[in-house]
């Protein structure tokens, strides 16, 4: 455990993000591979049984990262105030709240799972492995949505390397689950789902052993913790609108899919390779960002705010020194990064508008970097009606944009739009913090 207020801040930040940021790139890189056992070891088919239904289990996976984030920015505060009574009733009220949203979640998602399959269209030649899939991962989805719960509360108490941990077993036991129940068990796609399950039962596991130390390092281990309303009511007024604020940012990515669909067949497979690499250097800036949202709420909680905006400064330094290396590389080895995702010898126009993403798209990152630690820190300051407004305007303007642009442009519409977003939201979010409103605390 670390109070990120103490010590030199550019020292502490970066021993903070470095984790976080190998965890989300070990994340990234875990979802590549596992896509590609399925479709080595069983096929296109199966491929399509667990990607079909990805953009459901996104969107409701953005429900409890929103509500996570949210819970441990509550702790954060009660962190950086040494209540860790409070704290601790806090953890512990909102696991309960959380296995109770994962429960009444998944019982809806089977209930109307005919329908949610209907509008995602999914292909009658895969919807029978596709439902044993889906309904696998959504009957044990309370066990796989604590990880991100226990990792969050873990980074709200200064710790950001044993998740990093915690991601690489999960890997391992991912990974080699997954060969062991396609090759030797001959499990199918059925082994897939349980080797997820499984991996995230261990970890959450060696979560709670963690924190129940912790609990004991603060001299709060024998409190008994009750039910305690008003400590939820806290945290659900930082949870619900980084929930909020999900959502609406992933919703916006589904009203988007069908303007990339109607152009063909080659923008559909550029976009899909396209996110896949904006995410691995999107996920840079991102996990780093969680430094500053930690660091400001617990500049809150112990009422250090002179330390608040130079907070802000020195997350700004370090997701530019992150994120250039990777966008360099990204633009000089354009070719052949794309290329790593289409058959050897490929040249169609899926490759050459996934290049085109890369090397003239990609520089913008720099602008949704700069969004996004905007996002992290209204997040930390609890200035959350500035968080919404702008995660509103960025998804309107780039729905907007889209629906304007791609008809005439298409896949290069449906990236200008993209772009257009990102511009917009930075230059409200930079007026709005020069004018102060958000000091709320």
């Amino acid at each position: 455990m670390k109070n990120l207020t103490e010590g030199n801040i550019y020292k502490t930040f970066i021993l903070f993000a470095i984790p976080i940021v190998l965890t989300g790139l070990l994340s990234t890189a875990y979802n590549i591979i596992d896509s590609m056992i399925a479709g080595s070891y069983l096929g296109a088919n199966a491929l399509a049984s667990i990607g079909c239904s990805a953009s459901y289990v996104t969107l409701l996976t953005s429900l409890f990262w929103g509500y996570a984030g949210g819970a441990s920015l509550h702790g954060a505060v009660l962190f950086g105030a040494k209540d860790y009574v409070s704290l601790k009733e806090s953890v512990i009220n909102n696991v309960y709240l959380y296995l109770l949203l994962a429960i009444v979640t998944s019982a809806l998602t089977l209930i109307f799972k005919g329908p949610i399959f209907s509008f995602l269209k999914v292909d009658p030649s895969v919807i029978k492995d596709a439902s044993v899939y889906f309904s696998i991962i959504i009957i044990f989805n309370f066990i796989i949505a604590l990880n991100p719960f226990f990792a969050f509360t873990c980074h709200s108490l200064g710790m950001s390397s044993y998740p990093l941990k915690m991601s690489i077993i999960s890997t391992v036991i991912n990974i080699g689950g997954n060969i062991l129940s396609v090759t030797v068990l001959h499990a199918g796609i059925i082994g897939i789902a349980i080797s997820s399950i499984l991996a995230a039962f261990v970890v959450d596991v060696f979560y709670i052993l963690k924190l129940k130390k912790c609990f004991s390092k603060l001299g709060v281990k024998d409190y008994k913790v009750k039910l305690n309303l008003k400590t939820i009511k806290d945290t659900v007024g930082y949870s619900v609108p980084v929930t909020i604020q999900q959502l609406i940012m992933y919703i916006s990515s589904f009203v988007v899919s069908p303007f990339i669909n109607i152009v063909g067949a080659s923008a559909t497979a550029a976009y899909d390779v396209s996110l896949k690499i904006y995410n691995i250097s999107a996920g840079i800036y991102q996990n780093s960002a969680k430094t500053l949202t930690n660091f400001t709420a617990q500049c809150i909680g112990a009422q250090k705010y002179d330390k608040i905006q130079k907070g802000l400064k020195v997350g700004f330094l370090q997701g530019i020194a992150l994120l250039t290396p990777v966008l360099v590389l990204s633009v000089i080895f354009a070719k052949s990064i794309c290329q790593m995702f289409f058959p050897k010898g490929y040249t169609g126009d899926a490759l050459k508008f996934s290049i085109i993403f890369v090397k003239y798209v990609m520089p913008f990152l720099y602008v949704n970097m700069i969004n996004n630690l905007f996002h992290s820190f209204f997040r930390g300051v609890k200035a959350m009606k500035f968080l919404l407004f702008f995660t509103a305007l960025g998804s309107l303007s780039r729905i907007i944009a889209t629906v304007i642009l791609s008809p005439k442009y298409g896949i290069y519409g449906v990236y200008a739009g993209w772009v257009v977003s990102w511009i917009i939201e930075a230059v409200f979010a930079f007026v709005a913090y020069l004018s102060n409103g958000w000091k709320t605390y």
